[in-house]
């Protein structure tokens, strides 16, 4: 999602609406469609746009606004494609549209088209070329990109966290069972009305792991909310300090940090240090130990942003922030600041680099020897998407990590995902137990069982032999969904299903006992 400090960035694809000139004959609802998108507000301007077009279908101005909006929304990217390349048909149409068309290529995907319609847009706009290039770069980096994807699984995490509206910024503590995230759902508590761009105003929600699963996510009410805008950027490891960057009418562009009170609930955010809060903050977080801040900032509100760090003195006192190299800043914006808990390696989203369309992740690691960072380095794709991935929230052994997205299936825009690391360990359930008769009064019998759990996703059998005289038994199952099935000459074959999740800590279930009956 965007700050309100960062609302000039679709400047180039709505300045279309200065280019048009205002037909004598202009209604009321296209003007009334046009004086929203100036304001960025495409949620509002698509509706309007798309009843006009249906009554005039052969409206070429109107349908390039409606593929504008169908572009600039999480709706259906799909459609901006379809709109614009009957569009781009017409001789008489924006100049502009060509580039917008090489833009839905490249949000859908398709690298080889996108890469066409920038060069038809270069063609057609020469003193464009330099912006035009760096698109078409970014399309050649996403197509190195998917062709080594990373070796990951997405999870979306369900109804009960995600929603139809925008939900993204989501941060866990190292044992994974405590999740703070960001959400512009109209149960805000200043849902009832709608900003400029047409979305709520954003409220920070908590949600907790309950039996393997996220639960439902919670609104913690206006000690950490208001009507206006509240955003988490950061959260401790140990879940007892968040990071918040508010957007109020009489306060913007300052991070605050709210701790947590030994009942277990968030204090009001309080302002970090003036030497964090000079200028136009946006995000941060604190080193390991606590002695260090790295935040995004911009200069005004207008500029782009960099990443900065600050130590703090011997003395208690923080020093004066100085900005990170150019392996990590660049001429365009970097955002949100992440340190490992190895407290050398910085994850960042950047618009520079080789980005492969937006914002992309990214590392660099600190070589504390020489104090030199190493060149940043693309998270990969489909960690990456073609659109902006701004922030991204570990677990501390690595082999979890989690996003906000837009993707097929989800809930209706930005989700939150869970990415599952599958060349790093993963973690190995443990289930004891016992097989029982019921003929001999659920006592272990002497004889030969056999237990077998099928993986529901792929198929893959694994046997366990429980001892012959006792009938206990251990199985060692990755996450997954299993088929588990208990045989023994004579009794009829146990089934069930049982589902293991790998979020959260480690836990041995004991006791789980398998009763099976005469045939």
């Amino acid at each position: 999602m965007r700050f309100r400090v960062a609302c000039i960035v679709f400047v180039f694809v709505t300045s279309f609406l200065q280019s048009f000139a205002q037909p004598k004959g202009k209604t009321p609802e296209v003007e009334e469609g046009d004086e929203h998108v100036k304001h960025g507000n495409y949620i509002m301007a698509l509706p309007i746009y798309r009843d006009i077009f249906k009554v005039d279908p052969k409206n070429k101005k109107v349908e390039y606004k409606l593929a504008l909006c169908y572009l600039n929304t999480n709706f259906n990217r799909t459609e901006a494609v379809k709109l614009l390349e009957d569009v781009t048909k017409d001789p008489k149409i924006e100049e502009e549209a060509w580039y917008n068309l090489g833009h839905a290529y490249h949000l859908a995907g398709k690298m080889d088209d996108a890469i066409s319609a920038f060069e038809k847009y270069k063609k057609i706009v020469p003193k464009k070329a330099p912006e035009t290039d760096r698109q078409i770069g970014m399309c050649k980096n996403a197509k190195q990109f998917m062709s080594m994807p990373v070796n990951v699984t997405f999870v979306n995490l369900g109804k009960d966290l995600n929603s139809e509206d925008p939900d993204y910024y989501p941060f866990v503590n190292a044992e994974e069972t405590f999740m703070a995230f960001t959400s512009r759902r109209k149960e805000n508590i200043g849902g009832k009305h709608v900003e400029v761009d047409g979305y709520h105003p954003s409220d920070i929600y908590y949600s907790k792991l309950e039996k393997g699963k996220w639960g439902k996510a919670i609104n913690p009410g206006n000690v950490m909310n208001s009507a206006l805008d509240e955003q988490v950027v950061w959260m401790k490891p140990d879940g007892l300090e968040m990071m918040v960057y508010l957007d109020h009418i009489d306060k913007f562009g300052d991070l605050y940090l709210s701790t947590k009170k030994p009942g277990g609930e968030f204090i009001k955010p309080k302002l970090l240090p003036e030497q964090v809060n000079a200028k136009v903050e946006t995000s941060g977080c604190y080193g390991p130990d606590g002695n260090i801040i790295v935040f995004a900032r911009r200069e005004s509100v207008d500029a782009k942003s960099d990443i900065y760090t600050i130590r703090k003195l011997p003395t208690g006192i923080w020093g004066q922030p100085f900005k990170l190299p150019a392996q990590i800043n660049t001429q365009y914006n970097e955002d949100f600041p992440f340190l490992g808990n190895d407290g050398v390696t910085l994850y960042f989203s950047s618009e520079g680099h080789n980005s492969m369309g937006g914002y992309d992740l990214f590392k660099s690691v600190l070589n504390p020897e020489d104090n030199t960072w190493s060149e940043a380095e693309n998270l990969g794709y489909p960690i990456n998407s073609f659109g902006d991935d701004r922030s991204i929230s570990l677990t501390q052994d690595m082999r979890a990590g989690y996003i906000s997205a837009f993707r097929p299936g989800g809930f209706g825009d930005l989700d939150i995902y869970r990415i599952r690391f599958n060349e790093n360990e993963q973690i190995v359930r443990i289930i004891t137990g016992r097989i029982c008769l019921g003929d001999t009064a659920n006592r272990p019998a002497n004889t030969i069982a056999t237990i077998i759990a099928r993986n529901k996703s792929n198929n893959e059998e694994y046997t366990f032999v429980p001892h012959p005289k006792t009938g206990k038994y251990v199985l060692a199952l990755g996450a997954g969904v299993y088929r588990v099935s208990v045989r023994v000459d004579g009794y009829s074959v146990f089934e069930e299903d049982l589902t293991l999740s790998d979020i959260g800590k480690v836990e041995m279930e004991k006791n789980k006992n398998y009763v099976l009956q005469k045939q």
